[in-house]
């Protein structure tokens, strides 16, 4: 037993000496075990290179020296204690996990000049922008973690760009060339919240991001990236604040988050015009999971800079609330670039504008869209495809439920590039004021969709080719419209349909233009008229803004010809809509927000 004891005794002896040795050794005090008994985290806390967490201090240097001591050792834990902390750019490390533990928030500087300028990427043109709050280039296995909060206090950004704004237009400058003028309040194009570049083996999650001066979390040329768990918020009135915002990224993955921002919800892009074909670097093999989007202006967005190509997305069990479009496709001649290969499945929308947009004419309709939903004028003339015609190909849709939108469906291509093999599958739409519209479109199917819609056709398609509509219903029909309207369709099948009592017309027909209709197998028995050809296609409500739509309702009823609108006062600001009615014609001017001026 006193063998045993000396052996004991020795050992107890053997780990006091190493404790003491460890305690001495330089940066070992911050080693911690874990449960498991394995070796954690080098833990370097602010406070202890002098951070001050009274939400007055400005502690930058304190943050970011924290961050180049923890990358010199080679890696660790960059640790944010409870405590309010202010700060302005932080230039991340590779091998580092920046911590915001809960209690913890980061208010971002509200001085602008103590956010310097370099090289980045803003609205897909390489450009100097202002130093994100959390800013990182050429990084990798970095991550941003934790319970707490950023702050980054954007009021005084937004500001400053609407004044900008103001400069600007008032020198004619364009949207997107990039220098300010110099009285403008901004230099350059504003701070992201999170903001890297170049990076791989990223991870952000579980913190909560609040007032970001424009796009939230901005991953650009990046690989692997997983944002899991994130929480955004973004009041309704500030400018570009999109919440997450993939640019020419891949084999990354948006999960489990909660948006509600001013802006769009989540985005992908990948580059504008010539600078982002010079570029040429995609974003692709992106998954979008289990989130949930509240207001803003979309839900899941492509576009509009897509000049790099997107491809091979998918995006599943979400829930849009309130958003003003749910899964929005957008571009514009010039543009160039490929979207392909994408599948959206298993989304509840509710309280929508527009549940499904696709428009290759973005920022290109003023004063050329009438209120029937189609394009006139030299705009819809076919132009030469060349390196600047955007493609939008292979995309699908399936198990979606719809309800209490504005439109089902708004689908635009270009005359020369139609959206090309399109699907939607098992839709249902609860109820919506206006049904699916599609133009310019080829390889289009409709499986298994019922649509609402109380005040247009259920489905108008206008230079259509190669359609097949299947067991497609609307359970609540207008009788005074068609359910299905075409004008310049070619090659269509109609089957397994089913008319429900209150049909007017079934299939409407512009004479002359549609050519191979097959209509087999549908069960039209309640329906006034199963076929009509008429000499021209009746327009129907279908305008970009809800308010001026609700205006013109309260105003004209529903019996009238849209004959030409005009948008005037800069981006969207007053409608001057012409229509017919009583074979008199009649001029509304309206607001934006649906006020009506004079008539």
């Amino acid at each position: 037993m006193d063998h045993n004891l000396n052996i004991i005794n020795n050992r107890f002896k053997f780990l006091i000496i190493v404790v003491i040795i460890t305690l001495f050794i330089p940066g070992s005090s911050s080693l911690r075990k874990g449960k498991s008994g394995k070796d954690c985290y080098e833990v370097y806390n602010i406070k202890d290179f002098g951070a001050v967490g009274d939400g007055k201090t400005r502690s930058t240097a304190s943050i970011q020296d924290a961050v180049d001591c923890c990358a010199k050792a080679g890696g660790g834990m960059v640790y944010v204690p409870s405590g309010e902390f202010v700060t302005g750019p932080i230039f991340l490390k590779s091998n580092i996990n920046f911590h915001i533990s809960e209690g913890a928030t980061l208010l971002g500087d509200t001085v602008m000049s103590r956010y310097p300028g370099i090289q980045g990427r803003w609205e897909g043109i390489e450009r100097k922008t202002y130093a994100s709050i959390l800013t990182g280039h050429d990084l990798a296995n970095v991550s941003i973690t934790g319970k707490g909060t950023i702050d980054a206090r954007g009021r005084v950004w937004w500001d400053a760009f609407m004044e900008t704004r103001r400069v600007r237009e008032k020198h004619g400058i364009k949207e997107r060339e990039p220098d300010n003028p110099p009285e403008a309040p901004l230099k350059w194009p504003r701070p992201r919240v999170i903001n890297l570049f170049n990076c791989k083996s990223v991870l952000i999650r579980d913190i909560t991001i609040k007032n970001s001066p424009s796009w939230t979390v901005h991953p650009v040329y990046c690989t692997n990236v997983t944002v899991d768990n994130v929480t955004v918020f973004n009041p309704d009135d500030s400018p570009n604040t999109d919440g997450i915002n993939f640019d020419s990224s891949k084999d990354s993955k948006i999960v489990n988050c909660y948006i509600d921002v001013g802006d769009d919800c989540i985005t992908l892009k990948s580059g504008y015009n010539s600078d982002g074909r010079r570029v040429g670097v995609s974003c692709e093999n992106i998954v979008i999971a289990n989130c949930v989007m509240v207001h803003g202006h979309g839900g899941v967005v492509i576009g509009s800079e897509m000049s790099g190509d997107i491809r091979n997305i998918a995006i599943s069990n979400c829930v849009f609330d309130k958003t003003n479009r749910g899964l929005r496709f957008k571009t514009v001649r010039g543009r160039g670039g490929v979207v392909e290969n994408i599948r959206a499945s298993n989304i509840v929308m509710g309280s929508i504008g527009t549940a499904f947009t696709f428009s290759m004419f973005y920022q290109d309709w003023r004063g050329a869209l009438t209120l029937d939903g189609f394009y006139h004028g030299d705009k819809v003339k076919t132009h030469s495809v060349t390196e600047e015609t955007p493609v939008f190909r292979n995309i699908h849709f399936s198990d979606i439920s719809v309800s209490d939108a504005n439109v089902v469906a708004e689908i635009r291509g270009l005359p020369e590039m139609p959206v090309q093999d399109i699907s939607f599958t098992n839709i249902n739409v609860i109820s919506s004021d206006e049904g699916m519209m599609i133009e310019n479109a080829r390889c289009v199917l409709f499986d298994n969709v019922i649509v609402n819609a109380k005040y247009s056709p259920a489905l108008i398609a206008r230079d259509v080719e190669d359609i097949e509509i299947d067991r497609f219903t609307d359970p609540v029909p207008n009788t005074d419209v068609p359910l299905i309207q075409f004008e310049n369709v070619n090659s269509a099948v109609i089957q397994s349909c089913k008319a429900y009592g209150g049909t007017g017309t079934f299939l409407e027909m512009v004479k002359g233009t549609t050519k191979d209709i097959f209509v087999k197998n549908n069960r039209l028995s309640k329906a006034k008229n199963e076929k009509k050809i008429v000499g021209e296609l009746i327009s129907y409500i279908l305008v970009p803004e809800p308010l001026v739509r609700e205006t013109l309702k309260k105003e004209l009823g529903y019996e009238f010809k849209v004959l030409e609108v005009k948008v005037e006062e800069g981006y969207g600001g007053v409608y001057k809509v012409k229509v017919l009615v009583d074979n008199k014609e009649k001029e509304l001017v309206i607001k934006k927000d649906g006020v009506l001026i004079k008539d």
